[in-house]
């Protein structure tokens, strides 16, 4: 039987139910149909874009159809009784500005691995298991410094960790964009690899140390699922843009007759140009919790800095 089979079996005998007694559960299926097609459609949009050209009629199209359901899915939410996303959990300053930077964050870093990884494999003929162990020095980075990184968030606030966190990222990824068409890990990847890694870890932290701040005990499973969807959903578009402007890139150097590997790696540098101003727009947002000190009061915040610190 599949691991995953046996799981599944076993969890409602080993794990005990947490499901609130006396509460009547209500749904919102318009306002997850919405926001589903909507995201969707905007990157599958952005993905296809540079095959059927950013301004034919059917980008536009569907850039609109994903424009008018986004706009459907917040009606849906301020009106009705039950919403998926109740929108009065963004008054909490810590909460909009963590899932602000969130989605930035996911939007450079993890298209920042994506692109990383396709420039180790296309242009330097990395296998998968070599470009994988290349991104060691990111990850133990990361793990190394995420301890550091949660005591000066409890001792100063999250706003400056969380602002040199992105600023390390943003810098880390610019320098990438200097990676050249005969490469070296050492030479040319690994002072971007450290510096990313250790952004990562000034800025998750405090990321979901904030994200849960101030947050109802019973809401901290939205606040929590908020934060997690707003990581992946700028990954997701991060990717899709970051990849598109690569591929366009790569196009009009072909065009202008440079060879493969040249082209290439003109167009994964484009692409390292947009993950790093991704993450540097994130750093106007942090200014806004520089005198708002977030410490982790609830419960819910202290197991948002052991997860992030698990990462």
């Amino acid at each position: 039987m599949p691991i995953g089979a046996a799981a599944l079996l076993l969890a409602p005998r080993i794990v005990p139910e947490s499901r609130l007694t006396g509460v009547r559960r209500r749904y919102d299926p318009l306002g997850a149909l919405t926001v589903t097609g909507a995201l969707l459609l905007l990157v599958y949009t952005i993905s296809n874009a540079p095959q059927v050209g950013w301004g034919s009629a059917r980008t536009v199209t569907l850039l609109a159809v994903s424009a008018a359901l986004l706009v459907a899915f917040l009606v849906t939410e301020a009106r009705t009784a039950a919403p998926l996303m109740p929108l009065r959990i963004f008054r909490l300053r810590t909460v909009a500005v963590a899932n602000a930077v969130g989605l930035l964050l996911g939007g450079s870093f993890f298209a920042f691995i994506f692109v990383g990884t396709l420039y180790m494999q296309q242009v330097l003929h990395y296998s998968a298991l070599r470009a994988g162990l290349a991104w060691l020095a990111a990850s133990l980075t990361s793990v190394a410094l995420a301890g550091l990184s949660q005591r000066l968030v409890t001792r100063i606030s999250a706003g400056p960790v969380m602002a040199f966190g992105m600023a390390l990222i943003a810098g880390g990824i610019l320098w990438a964009t200097q990676v050249p068409v005969q490469g070296h890990f050492w030479s040319a990847l690994a002072g971007p690899f450290f510096v990313v890694g250790a952004g990562t870890a000034f800025a998750f932290v405090p990321i979901s140390i904030a994200g849960l701040a101030g947050v109802a005990e019973h809401e901290a499973g939205l606040a929590s699922g908020l934060l997690n969807t707003s990581q992946q959903l700028g990954g997701a578009i991060g990717v899709a843009i970051a990849s598109t402007v690569a591929a366009t890139h790569f196009n009009t150097l072909v065009g202008q007759g440079k060879a493969a590997n040249v082209a290439l790696t003109g167009g994964f540098q484009w692409a390292f140009w947009v993950c790093g101003i991704i993450a540097a727009l994130a750093l106007p947002a942090t200014a806004a919790l520089f005198r708002r000190p977030v410490a982790a009061t609830i419960p819910a915040a202290t197991e948002a800095i052991r997860s992030a610190a698990s990462r």
